[in-house]
Protein backbone atom coordinates (compact mmCIF):
# COMPACT_ATOMS: atom_id res chain seq x y z
CA UNK A 1 0.00 0.00 0.00
CA UNK A 2 2.96 2.35 0.70
CA UNK A 3 4.11 2.23 -2.92
CA UNK A 4 0.56 2.65 -4.13
CA UNK A 5 0.09 5.80 -2.01
CA UNK A 6 3.20 7.36 -3.51
CA UNK A 7 1.94 6.44 -6.98
CA UNK A 8 -1.48 7.98 -6.28
CA UNK A 9 0.01 11.24 -5.12
CA UNK A 10 2.55 11.16 -7.92
CA UNK A 11 -0.40 10.93 -10.32
CA UNK A 12 -1.66 14.36 -9.29
CA UNK A 13 1.75 15.89 -9.88
CA UNK A 14 2.31 13.88 -13.08
CA UNK A 15 -1.00 15.10 -14.48
CA UNK A 16 0.30 18.62 -13.98
CA UNK A 17 3.25 17.90 -16.23
CA UNK A 18 1.47 15.71 -18.79
CA UNK A 19 -1.30 18.18 -19.52
CA UNK A 20 0.84 21.29 -19.35
CA UNK A 21 0.68 21.47 -23.16
CA UNK A 22 -1.97 24.18 -23.29
CA UNK A 23 0.09 26.69 -21.32
CA UNK A 24 -0.70 28.66 -18.22
CA UNK A 25 -4.08 30.28 -17.85
CA UNK A 26 -6.04 32.03 -15.18
CA UNK A 27 -8.52 30.53 -12.77
CA UNK A 28 -11.88 29.66 -14.24
CA UNK A 29 -15.33 30.23 -12.86
CA UNK A 30 -16.83 26.97 -11.70
CA UNK A 31 -20.13 25.94 -10.23
CA UNK A 32 -21.02 22.75 -8.41
CA UNK A 33 -24.56 23.10 -9.81
CA UNK A 34 -23.36 22.37 -13.36
CA UNK A 35 -21.73 19.02 -12.62
CA UNK A 36 -22.60 16.11 -14.90
CA UNK A 37 -22.48 12.40 -14.12
CA UNK A 38 -19.53 10.45 -15.48
CA UNK A 39 -20.23 6.71 -15.66
CA UNK A 40 -17.05 4.75 -14.96
CA UNK A 41 -18.72 1.35 -15.31
CA UNK A 42 -18.42 0.32 -11.67
CA UNK A 43 -18.86 3.84 -10.30
CA UNK A 44 -20.44 7.23 -11.00
CA UNK A 45 -18.78 10.59 -10.35
CA UNK A 46 -20.08 14.13 -10.98
CA UNK A 47 -17.62 16.24 -12.97
CA UNK A 48 -17.56 19.73 -14.45
CA UNK A 49 -18.37 19.16 -18.16
CA UNK A 50 -15.62 21.59 -19.20
CA UNK A 51 -12.92 19.42 -17.60
CA UNK A 52 -10.86 17.11 -19.79
CA UNK A 53 -11.40 13.36 -19.29
CA UNK A 54 -8.20 11.32 -19.46
CA UNK A 55 -8.84 7.59 -19.85
CA UNK A 56 -6.35 4.77 -19.27
CA UNK A 57 -5.67 4.51 -23.01
CA UNK A 58 -4.46 8.13 -22.95
CA UNK A 59 -2.15 7.83 -19.91
CA UNK A 60 1.58 8.22 -20.17
CA UNK A 61 3.65 5.33 -18.86
CA UNK A 62 4.33 7.19 -15.59
CA UNK A 63 0.67 6.95 -14.57
CA UNK A 64 0.11 3.96 -12.25
CA UNK A 65 -1.89 1.13 -13.82
CA UNK A 66 -4.30 1.24 -10.87
CA UNK A 67 -5.55 4.63 -12.08
CA UNK A 68 -8.93 4.17 -13.72
CA UNK A 69 -9.61 7.70 -14.99
CA UNK A 70 -8.48 11.28 -14.42
CA UNK A 71 -10.10 14.66 -14.96
CA UNK A 72 -8.31 17.97 -15.32
CA UNK A 73 -9.19 21.60 -15.77
CA UNK A 74 -8.89 22.90 -19.32
CA UNK A 75 -6.51 25.65 -18.16
CA UNK A 76 -3.83 25.83 -15.53
CA UNK A 77 -4.27 27.87 -12.36
CA UNK A 78 -0.95 29.50 -11.45
CA UNK A 79 0.86 26.92 -13.57
CA UNK A 80 -0.95 23.89 -12.11
CA UNK A 81 -3.73 21.84 -13.68
CA UNK A 82 -6.29 21.11 -11.00
CA UNK A 83 -7.29 17.47 -11.25
CA UNK A 84 -9.34 14.62 -9.84
CA UNK A 85 -8.47 10.97 -10.37
CA UNK A 86 -9.89 7.59 -9.44
CA UNK A 87 -7.54 4.80 -8.39
CA UNK A 88 -8.67 1.22 -7.81
CA UNK A 89 -6.31 -0.93 -5.77
CA UNK A 90 -6.59 -4.71 -5.58
CA UNK A 91 -6.49 -5.50 -1.85
CA UNK A 92 -5.27 -8.79 -0.44
CA UNK A 93 -8.17 -8.91 2.02
CA UNK A 94 -11.49 -7.27 2.75
CA UNK A 95 -11.10 -4.12 4.86
CA UNK A 96 -13.52 -1.37 5.85
CA UNK A 97 -13.39 1.96 4.04
CA UNK A 98 -12.51 3.73 7.29
CA UNK A 99 -9.62 1.36 8.08
CA UNK A 100 -8.38 1.61 4.49
CA UNK A 101 -8.53 5.39 4.71
CA UNK A 102 -6.72 5.53 8.05
CA UNK A 103 -3.94 3.29 6.70
CA UNK A 104 -3.50 5.63 3.74
CA UNK A 105 -3.56 8.69 6.00
CA UNK A 106 -0.79 7.17 8.14
CA UNK A 107 1.29 6.49 5.04
CA UNK A 108 0.81 10.07 3.84
CA UNK A 109 1.96 11.45 7.18
CA UNK A 110 5.06 9.21 7.18
CA UNK A 111 6.13 9.53 3.55
CA UNK A 112 5.32 13.01 2.30
CA UNK A 113 7.31 16.19 2.80
CA UNK A 114 5.62 18.98 4.78
CA UNK A 115 2.52 16.83 5.35
CA UNK A 116 -0.19 18.70 7.21
CA UNK A 117 -3.64 17.25 7.89
CA UNK A 118 -6.38 19.82 7.39
CA UNK A 119 -9.43 17.65 8.05
CA UNK A 120 -10.61 14.05 8.39
CA UNK A 121 -14.33 13.29 8.15
CA UNK A 122 -16.44 10.12 8.02
CA UNK A 123 -19.00 10.27 5.22
CA UNK A 124 -21.95 8.09 4.29
CA UNK A 125 -21.40 6.30 0.97
CA UNK A 126 -24.71 4.66 0.08
CA UNK A 127 -25.22 3.43 3.64
CA UNK A 128 -21.57 2.53 4.24
CA UNK A 129 -19.06 4.77 6.07
CA UNK A 130 -16.21 6.21 4.03
CA UNK A 131 -13.34 8.49 5.02
CA UNK A 132 -12.55 11.92 3.56
CA UNK A 133 -9.02 13.25 4.12
CA UNK A 134 -7.96 16.79 3.28
CA UNK A 135 -4.25 17.58 3.59
CA UNK A 136 -1.34 19.52 2.15
CA UNK A 137 2.02 18.01 1.22
CA UNK A 138 4.95 17.95 -1.18
CA UNK A 139 6.25 14.82 -2.87
CA UNK A 140 9.74 16.10 -2.09
CA UNK A 141 11.24 19.37 -0.86
CA UNK A 142 11.65 20.79 -4.39
CA UNK A 143 7.99 20.26 -5.42
CA UNK A 144 5.14 22.74 -5.02
CA UNK A 145 2.91 22.37 -1.98
CA UNK A 146 -0.32 20.70 -3.10
CA UNK A 147 -3.65 20.53 -1.33
CA UNK A 148 -5.31 17.13 -1.64
CA UNK A 149 -8.90 16.06 -1.08
CA UNK A 150 -9.07 12.25 -0.91
CA UNK A 151 -12.00 9.92 -0.41
CA UNK A 152 -11.37 6.28 0.55
CA UNK A 153 -13.98 3.65 -0.27
CA UNK A 154 -13.75 -0.15 -0.32
CA UNK A 155 -15.89 -2.85 -1.84
CA UNK A 156 -15.02 -6.52 -1.46
CA UNK A 157 -11.27 -6.78 -2.18
CA UNK A 158 -10.94 -3.40 -3.90
CA UNK A 159 -9.92 -0.08 -2.43
CA UNK A 160 -10.77 3.16 -4.22
CA UNK A 161 -8.96 6.44 -3.71
CA UNK A 162 -10.68 9.41 -5.27
CA UNK A 163 -8.16 12.23 -5.15
CA UNK A 164 -8.36 15.89 -6.05
CA UNK A 165 -5.18 17.97 -6.29
CA UNK A 166 -4.83 21.75 -6.39
CA UNK A 167 -2.61 24.55 -5.13
CA UNK A 168 -3.43 25.77 -1.60
CA UNK A 169 -4.29 29.27 -2.89
CA UNK A 170 -6.84 27.96 -5.41
CA UNK A 171 -9.99 30.13 -5.22
CA UNK A 172 -12.71 28.83 -2.88
CA UNK A 173 -15.21 28.27 -5.68
CA UNK A 174 -12.82 25.89 -7.47
CA UNK A 175 -11.81 24.19 -4.17
CA UNK A 176 -15.52 23.59 -3.54
CA UNK A 177 -15.88 22.16 -7.04
CA UNK A 178 -13.02 19.70 -6.45
CA UNK A 179 -14.53 18.70 -3.10
CA UNK A 180 -17.98 18.22 -4.65
CA UNK A 181 -16.50 16.08 -7.43
CA UNK A 182 -14.50 13.87 -5.06
CA UNK A 183 -17.40 13.36 -2.61
CA UNK A 184 -19.89 12.64 -5.41
CA UNK A 185 -18.21 9.28 -6.05
CA UNK A 186 -20.64 6.37 -5.75
CA UNK A 187 -20.04 2.68 -6.40
CA UNK A 188 -22.73 0.88 -8.35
Amino acid sequence: MKTHLKKSILLSVTLFFTVFLTGCGGGEEASTQNLQAYDGGEFVLNVDPSWKVINQSDFYSEIPKETVVAFTTPEAYNGFFINVNVVREDLKQTISSVDYGRANINLSAQNLTDYQKVQEVKLDQSGQPALLHIFQARLNPSEKLIKFVQLYVTKKNYGYIISGGMLPDTPKQIRDLVGATVTSFRLK
